[in-house]
């Protein structure tokens, strides 16, 4: 069974071309994950929640445009409050989750 790629990591030949070009530089996730200043399993995040930067694939790697990451920041700048889709608040993590498990047999030690 094939699987699709998100609409996200469609990127034709053209626009790869044109901003290859014009100048704009790729970096991979790691590189991202430092110049946004988010770590790596925040940006993996948010690309599976799709309310990260813009990505695509790369080979194997997940790459971004350095303009879809400053275009992103600022978008963030922007929203002081949060942002009103209320993308974010699925990214917090849930009150009580971190808290251990209970036992599955209380008397067995």
């Amino acid at each position: 069974m094939m699987t699709t790629q998100p609409e996200h990591d469609r990127l034709s030949p053209e626009e790869y071309a044109r901003r290859l070009s014009a100048g704009d530089e790729i970096l991979y996730i790691a590189e991202a994950s430092a110049f946004v200043r988010k770590s790596i399993g925040t940006l993996r995040y948010y690309r599976h929640l799709g309310i990260g930067p813009r990505s695509f694939r790369h080979g194997r790697n997940v790459a971004y445009w350095r303009t879809d990451l400053i275009l992103w920041l600022a978008e963030e700048a922007s929203q002081p409050d949060g942002r009103s889709d209320g993308a974010h608040a699925l990214a917090r993590p849930q009150v009580g989750r971190s808290r251990r498990p209970e036992r599955l047999n209380p008397g067995a030690r």
